[in-house]
């Protein structure tokens, strides 16, 4: 767009010189100077048609470049879209592709080893049917034997009933033998003519054999007494009437227990029937005490009275005792026993 500019200034214009004139009288040469203003007004006509001309292509210029640029930028922004999904869409696929081998590897690997442990399981149940059946024919034949001698004691002890009561056994044999001689033959018709006799036969037996075991019975209670009389005479001679002093034993137990913040504290356990001693004594004297390995001997045994105690403790077929029990024997640990010799 044309537009003009007008510019105003006042310029000072300095002059001098000097003139001559002819010779006269008065002649010769004279100098002059000075200084002249002048206001000089200025106007600038600028054209500017061209240049807005050619602005306005290179605004059109810009405006598709511009253009051109936001539909590259869109074309790229699309692209690395695109591009990021087909790049996921690999990875994602990559990622699953890996884990399913990798799931199948292991499921390959569980499977064998599942059909290992699967064979192992069958030979374990066929040892276990052959040992079942092992055992039941061990059963079986222990049982036969003990059974054999169980009959064998019970054919033992009626021979020896029989001995010991072989009067009674004889008497009824006899009064059964007879009584079916009576009652089996043609002699029954004779029961009523010596019923009486018969009967009053048998009752003196019976009374006779009664009184008889009484007498016996009286007689064994009388040596009894007379037994028991003289072993209280003999003890009544061999005790001596006086006081003696002597050592009593008991147990104490000991315990020491770690609590919080690395804290021991220590416990006394003493039986009812003994005199209260004071607790700080017993643990001082423990300290004191020289602790040495226990001998075999002494181990024996505890473990034997350990094993008894803990069988009659735990005799049942309870499941809860039987973990218990097995929980108690894990954790008693003989060799840690030590003794002050």
């Amino acid at each position: 767009m044309s537009y003009r500019r007008s510019y105003s200034q006042r310029i000072a214009i300095h002059y001098s010189g000097s003139v001559s004139y002819p010779a006269s009288q008065s002649g010769g040469s004279a100098s002059y100077s000075g200084t002249v203003y002048e206001d000089v007004n200025v106007n600038i006509d600028v054209d500017t048609d061209s240049f807005d001309r050619s602005i306005a292509n290179c605004n059109s210029n810009v405006n598709l470049l511009t253009g051109s640029v936001v539909a590259t930028e869109a074309a790229q922004i699309a692209s690395i879209d695109s591009n990021a999904k087909k790049i996921a869409g690999t990875i994602i696929g990559g990622f699953f592709k890996t884990v399913r081998s990798e799931i199948s590897q292991q499921i390959m690997e569980l499977m064998n080893e599942i059909d290992s442990h699967l064979i192992k399981l069958h030979e374990l149940a066929k040892s276990c049917v052959d040992k079942q059946k092992l055992m039941e024919s061990d059963y079986h034949n222990t049982s036969s034997r003990y059974l054999k001698i169980f009959d064998n004691l019970n054919k033992e002890l009626e021979n020896r009933i029989f001995e010991l009561n072989k009067p009674a056994f004889v008497f009824k044999n006899n009064s059964n033998k007879h009584a079916d001689r009576i009652t089996g033959n043609d002699m029954v018709s004779t029961v009523a003519v010596f019923g009486k006799e018969g009967g009053g036969l048998q009752t003196k037996i019976g009374a006779s054999i009664a009184k008889k075991r009484a007498l016996d019975t009286i007689n064994q209670a009388n040596v009894f007494l007379w037994k028991q009389k003289k072993l209280d005479s003999t003890i009544n001679r061999s005790m001596l009437n006086e006081n003696t002093t002597a050592t009593r034993f008991a147990p104490v137990c000991f315990i020491e227990t770690y609590e919080d913040k690395s804290q021991i504290e220590k416990k006394v356990y003493q039986p009812d029937f003994l005199l209260k001693t004071n607790p700080n004594e017993l643990v001082e004297k423990f300290k004191n005490q020289n602790w040495t390995a226990t001998e075999k001997e002494k181990k024996d045994t505890i473990q034997r009275y350990f094993n008894a105690e803990v069988n009659q403790t735990y005799s049942t077929n309870d499941p809860r005792d039987n973990r218990v029990k097995e929980m108690i024997v894990k954790i008693f640990d003989v060799n840690s026993i030590k003794s002050n010799n």
